[in-house]
């Protein structure tokens, strides 16, 4: 019982000891855009990740050079390799207060009292009117020379680039108008391109050509496979705007924002074209496979003293900033004195500024066939630098282990006993007498394997880890299916509206009590199918029902209500409150009725 209990006692310090050593910590800051004019506004973002459970809050910088205004958090959790990592995005727009160039310094995250920072980022502020692209200029206004209400721009930070260096492509939506329903965003067609989606996308103001946007930014690393003239292909966005009114005088005209059914507007960036150039054949080793960025390479063995036979784990860890997932790995030539056997291989991709990079770490084992001072050899790397526009060649330092023999040795001399009719020279060493009674191979207790504490203590981190990826995938979807939240919610929404309006006619509100049941019937319904509920109207409603196989006595329902609630809103007679508690209860009924109803 004793030696159950420290076994059990073991298990748990090695579990604490493996979450206590996850601590892994990083602060990156991002702004966009990096020039602007004294009218327009920055989006500044500072993501915070690591493998701890709660993740402290970061230190701003000095901002007093600006009117900052908070934009919320955003909290992402991944798994990579079984192990979960999470990260925390707080974001801010930045109004500057004068012109000039502006140095943002690092945020700071203090965690166990280490001082974790990110790097500093600049803001150019020029003057009104001044810092807005041409391209973004030109992309605004039609060949009229009138404003566009939507339009969309693409961007490559460069014209020209090596193979396999990375690209930023910048799509930019922007919008001046209210929109009636979220973009239908298609991505442009990169076929001869790496992809890889750098930050999450900002959303910023920018006066453009005298008029005021709302733009909405993605940027996506582009890593080119080949040389010559590659093209990138046009993005597309689909969205509902709201359609022009006139003013009125009619004091129900505040009613029509209600039923505008908006208007569909469809934009396209115009293509691309990046020059690839070929990596130069000077200096070019004999080898070379092709990664292109800024690597370091470090290794390390898990030891450094061992026996004949036994493994050593050696570590290759290759860190720097490029497409680190063509990272090749080290070649490890045959050894005469080792047996040389891949054990593993990992990645982590990390994006800091705009600009991809991370960690590949391989793990080979090599297994000493002989006893003495044996070295590993160290392992190159090359790498051209596009900055530099020159190869480069790095390696490891060599590991020298002392291998020492068995207790035993290799062949120990064990008694060999006698046979009858056979003859075994005692100098054989590879026959060993076969034993023909083979004994009591029964355990000689129960295994701990199979006891109930056991399976318990081993079974809660796989019960945490399935459920934390259950509910990162129900967040992942319903952050990415705007349909599909709207669908999950709809019920939530509706029971909402519903308690307002209960308090309205509480208060004797008719009016506003009908509205916001009105309001409600008709969200749920537009919810479901994934529409505004700005563009439905009765009949409209109506049709959609009858599509979907609706009882008619709910029909009936819904049209007594509706016409009840039009009496209440546009009738100058006065609605009893017994008529208001007789429609809150259709409404509810109503609602029942429709949860039962499969809109998909």
């Amino acid at each position: 019982m004793i030696k159950r209990g420290a076994i059990i006692a073991v298990v748990i310090f090695l579990m604490l000891a493996v979450l206590a050593a996850a601590d892994d910590i990083s602060v990156e800051m991002y702004i966009a855009p990096d020039t602007i004019s004294l009218e327009d506004q920055a989006f500044l973002s500072i993501t915070v990740k690591g493998s701890v459970q709660n993740l402290p809050d970061p230190q701003l910088p000095n901002l007093s050079m600006f009117e900052a205004e908070s934009r919320g958090t955003s909290t992402n959790i991944s798994i990579v390799n079984g192990r979960a990592e999470s990260s925390q995005t707080y974001n801010y727009l930045l109004l500057p207060k004068k012109q000039g160039t502006f140095v943002i310094k690092p945020a700071v995250v203090v965690y166990n009292r280490t001082r974790y920072a990110s790097s500093e980022v600049t803001l150019t502020v020029l003057d009104s009117g001044v810092g807005t692209p041409r391209s973004m200029e030109s992309a605004g206004q039609t060949h009229s020379g009138e404003t566009r209400d939507v339009f969309l721009v693409a961007e490559l930070d460069r014209k020209k680039a090596y193979v396999n260096e990375q690209v930023t492509l910048t799509i930019k939506f922007c919008h001046a108008v209210r929109l009636l329903s979220q973009p239908d965003y298609t991505p442009p067609q990169t076929t001869d391109f790496w992809t890889d989606v750098l930050e999450p996308q900002k959303t910023y103001y920018q006066n453009i050509n005298g008029r005021r946007y709302s733009v909405i930014e993605l940027n996506t690393a582009l890593f080119p496979t080949r040389s010559g003239e590659l093209t990138v292909g046009s993005a597309m966005a689909s969205v509902t705007v709201s359609g022009e009114r006139k003013r009125s005088r009619d004091p129900f005209s505040m009613f029509d924002s209600f039923f505008d059914r908006g208007v569909s507007k469809t934009v396209r960036s115009s293509p691309l074209t990046l020059t690839v150039v070929p990596l130069p054949a000077e200096g070019k080793p004999n080898d070379f496979s092709g990664t292109v960025g800024d690597f370091t390479i470090v290794s390390s063995a898990d030891k450094t003293k061992v026996e004949v036979n036994q493994p050593v784990t050696v570590t290759y860890k290759i860190r720097g900033t490029g497409n680190i997932k063509t990272v090749a790995e080290p070649e490890i030539k045959d050894l005469p004195d080792f047996r040389v056997y891949r054990a593993s291989s990992n990645e982590k991709i990390d994006k800091i500024d705009g600009v991809v990079g991370g960690a590949k770490i391989f793990e080979e084992t090599f297994i000493p066939k002989r006893a003495g001072e044996l070295t590993i050899p160290p392992v190159s790397l090359d790498f051209f630098n596009p900055k530099t526009k020159k190869y480069k060649s790095i390696s490891t330092k060599a590991i020298t282990l002392i291998v020492s023999q068995p207790a035993l040795g290799e062949y120990a001399d064990i008694p060999v006993p006698q046979v009858p009719g056979r003859i075994i020279d005692p100098r054989a060493r590879d026959i060993r007498y076969i034993k023909t009674d083979a004994g009591d191979l029964a355990p000689a207790g129960s295994l701990i394997l199979f006891s109930p504490l056991y399976l318990i203590i081993n079974g809660i981190p796989f019960l945490i880890l399935v459920s934390v990826f259950v509910a990162h995938k129900r967040r992942e979807k319903l952050a990415s299916d705007i349909g599909y939240a709207r669908s999950r919610t709809a019920k939530k929404m509706a029971r909402k509206r519903l308690a307002e309006a209960r308090k309205m006619a509480k208060s004797g509100k008719a009016a506003e009590f009908f509205a916001e049941v009105r309001l409600a019937l008709f969200a749920f319904v537009a919810d479901k199918i994934n529409i505004s509920p700005h563009g439905l109207t009765g009949d409209i409603l109506m049709d959609i029902l009858k599509e979907r196989a609706v009882e008619d006595s709910i029909l009936g329902q819904i049209k007594d209500l509706l016409m009840q609630a039009d009496f209440a809103q546009y009738s100058s007679s006065q609605v009893s409150s017994g008529e208001i508690q007789n429609s809150l209860k259709s409404a509810e009924e109503i609602l029942v009725g429709l949860e039962k109803i499969k809109f998909e």
